[in-house]
């Protein structure tokens, strides 16, 4: 029987037998409206799931495809380091106009500044040593510059380039000791005068600040020359009528390129693995931090 025909039946009952029924004609409307409720909810629910199912599946692709195209690129620079091929001050490393006249544009920067949260991948002998750096850190700067200075993955070594002065201390003095305030003084003195560092000047200053042979290793251990670590932004700007030159999406996520030295070439190949994160960030924001990756 239909729910209306029923509520009738039960509202003429009610009118013949007085307002004995009544209390179940309305607690038959309740349930009703609870049913219509949870139906819209379930449905909306759904809509919510395939939303999400759409857009990770969208997000996936667009992420393999630019990482192939990055990886032919890189395939083009023969060993050349990307410092060396990336635009000074921008870190465009490419343009691809598509058929329909817009334009993507793929800035690279270092990514690897940041000290590593997760010590699950960690060595064993080195999980104190990395441990100590984090509880230095968390020490010296509050929670939201800890978010900021940390990351949940790659290797544990930091980059010199780009870790913040915060974080340099906190290896320095986590690896040093008391040692490890002069040690980090030399490696920002240093940075400082614009000259990249290299393994040799970093073994050099770790030696002037007065580490030990020990100590001078686990520099080496947290303090990476060679990053591997880069961030990823791509701009789509449209290239054709009132779009033209106008940004019309931006996406950005932390990947691992490293070189490859073939045993039969002398060249070092670089190869890109796969993206550690992918995600839309917007058109808003006029600069990318590294923390917005990861």
């Amino acid at each position: 029987m239909p729910i209306r025909t029923c509520i009738r039946t039960l509202a003429q009952s009610a009118t013949a037998r007085g307002g004995f029924v009544m209390p179940m004609v309305i607690l038959l409307m309740v349930v009703v409206g609870l049913t219509m409720s949870l139906s819209l909810r379930r449905l909306s629910t759904q809509q919510l799931v395939v939303t999400r199912q759409v857009n990770a599946y969208y997000e996936h692709h667009s992420g393999r495809g630019l990482q192939e195209a990055i990886g032919a690129w890189l395939r083009q620079q023969n060993g050349r380091e990307l410092d060396e091929v990336l635009e000074p001050n921008t870190g465009k490393a490419m343009d691809i106009t598509l058929s329909g006249g817009s334009i993507v544009s793929i800035y690279l920067f270092d990514a690897q500044g940041a000290l590593l949260s997760d010590l699950s991948s960690v060595p064993g002998a080195q999980v104190d040593e990395v441990g100590l750096a984090l509880k230095n850190l968390s020490g010296s700067v509050g929670p939201r510059e800890f978010a900021q200075y940390t990351r949940p993955f790659g290797p544990a070594a930091v980059s010199i380039h780009t870790a913040p002065e915060s974080v340099l201390r906190a290896i320095s003095e986590a690896i040093a000791g008391g040692n490890g305030i002069r040690l980090a003084d030399d490696i920002i003195r240093h940075r400082g005068s614009g000259e990249r560092m290299t393994r040799q000047i970093l073994v050099e200053t770790a030696t002037r600040a007065g580490v030990n042979s020990e100590q001078r290793a686990a520099v080496l251990r947290r303090f990476a020359t060679d990053v591997q670590i880069w961030g990823v932004v791509v701009e789509v700007r449209g290239g054709r009528g009132l779009n033209n030159g106008r940004l019309l999406a931006r996406y950005g996520g932390v990947t691992r390129i490293r070189s490859n030295t073939g045993r039969r070439s002398s060249s070092n190949v670089m190869e890109i693995g796969a993206f550690y994160t992918w995600k839309d960030l917007g058109i808003d924001s006029q600069s990318i931090d590294p923390a917005d990756l990861y």
